[in-house]
């Protein structure tokens, strides 16, 4: 009995420490925050921000600071890795309920609890900032997890995919409200998955729906899984078979636009058509003119035919993303690029070139950015979706379908 009492009072002891430990470190973020901004230069006439208020979560705590006059938000997130990294400066001791009961209280106890409290893991704090008059940090004990894999709960139906997840929230996007979508990414960080993982969305929500334009200019081993399904209108891999799909699409939605025009109706929605033919171009940057011209009169004119353009390139610049795509498109999802001018050409500002090498990271910008880890789809899944939709057999599928080849991945919130 005696033993049973000194044993839960040890216990109570190591977990009331752990408390205080974890709680001490905390406690001061603030003052590390005061300190980074101060070395960074973020004063004003002799002037420090000031704290407003601090309000703790069960996930974060935020803290609410007044900016001195003459300072402006944009200063502040552009010193954000200066935060993050001044709030992960040390490690601190991993003191946890499951390593307390593991203690043998049969063996040498005092060497176990020195050896708990001497196990120490670094800090993975990351902050979210924001402004409303008073700037929000947001501090979070841990980042974003490096894997986030796909299921059914991330589906919202209609035209709606899952871009991703946030410290506090699942991310999707309404393809029906927002038509258009520029996705780049350096070579083995996802760009090729994410794409994978909105068509196979497309097809499980949508199969009576959706009509596919692929254009895999990488050879076709990304997208060529899809060419054979039902859905699957065009399919090219060659920049002469690209133009050649880009060319039929132009006709069709000319055709559209006209049919609207003759009956009075501004587009396919109040139309009452429920088609949508989604064009996905995977390595933009080896289109020619012709067809560079054409993807720009989609983004420009396609919403109202019912067309959806997803643009996507390894090498995003401002030719290969022209000026006239860009102001068409507002949802961008940008995977880890290499330079600042390349995430500039994407996302109108840098970042994209600081994300960590994790594949499946991204910034998705619609309005304002976040920064998500994108829902990761294994190859079992993607074949389990689209199975019942592949023709009978390949030749049918070559017969019906014009190949153009040349050569016969909380709270939901949708932005």
């Amino acid at each position: 009995m005696l033993f049973e009492i000194l044993s839960t009072a040890s216990m109570g002891l190591i977990a009331g420490s752990a408390y205080y430990l974890q709680n001490k470190n905390s406690l001061n973020d603030h003052d590390k925050i005061i300190k980074i901004a101060d070395a960074a230069g973020l004063k004003a006439g002799g002037e420090s921000i000031r704290i407003f208020r601090k309000v703790r979560r069960e996930e974060y705590t935020e803290y609410v600071y007044k900016i001195p006059l003459g300072l402006s938000f944009k200063q502040f997130e552009d010193n954000k890795q200066l935060f993050i990294d001044g709030l992960n400066n040390k490690s601190q001791s991993d003191v946890n309920l499951a390593n307390i009961k593991n203690i043998n209280w049969k063996g040498d106890v005092m060497e176990q609890i020195k050896n708990i409290f001497n196990n120490r893991v670094m800090l993975d704090k990351h902050i979210e900032m924001e402004y409303d008059g008073m700037l929000k940090m947001r501090v979070y004990e841990r980042g974003l997890d490096e894997m986030y894999p796909y299921n059914e709960d991330l589906l919202k139906g209609g035209w709606n995919v899952p871009i991703g997840c946030t410290l506090n929230e699942h991310i999707t996007h309404d393809f029906e409200s927002r038509p258009h979508m520029i996705v780049a990414g350096a070579t083995g960080f996802g760009k090729s998955e994410f794409l994978k993982l909105i068509v196979s969305v497309m097809i499980k929500q949508q199969p009576d729906n959706v009509r596919l334009h692929l254009i895999d200019l990488k050879g076709g081993n990304e997208l060529g899984p899809f060419k054979d399904l039902k859905q699957c209108v065009n399919f090219a891999r060659e920049p002469k078979g690209a133009k050649k799909a880009l060319e039929e699409i132009q006709e069709d939605m000319n055709k559209k636009l006209d049919d609207l025009f003759e009956k009075g109706i501004k587009d396919v929605k109040r139309a009452g058509q429920k088609e949508r033919d989604f064009v996905f171009i995977d390595e933009a940057a080896d289109l020619d003119d012709d067809s560079r011209d054409i993807v720009v009169d989609i983004a420009r004119r396609g919403r109202s035919a019912g067309y959806r353009l997803i643009y996507a390139t390894q090498y995003p610049t401002n030719e290969t993303l022209p000026s006239q795509v860009r102001a068409n498109i507002g949802a961008r999802v940008c995977f880890r690029l290499e330079t600042n001018t390349q995430s500039r050409a994407v996302l109108d500002e840098g970042g994209a070139e600081e994300l960590p090498e994790i594949e499946g990271r991204a910034i998705f910008r619609r309005v304002k950015n976040y920064i998500v880890q994108t829902p990761y789809i294994e190859e079992t899944e993607i074949n389990e979706i689209i199975k019942p939709h592949i023709k009978e057999g390949k030749d049918v599928c070559h017969t019906n379908v014009k190949q153009s080849s040349g050569a016969n991945s909380f709270k939901l919130e949708t932005l």
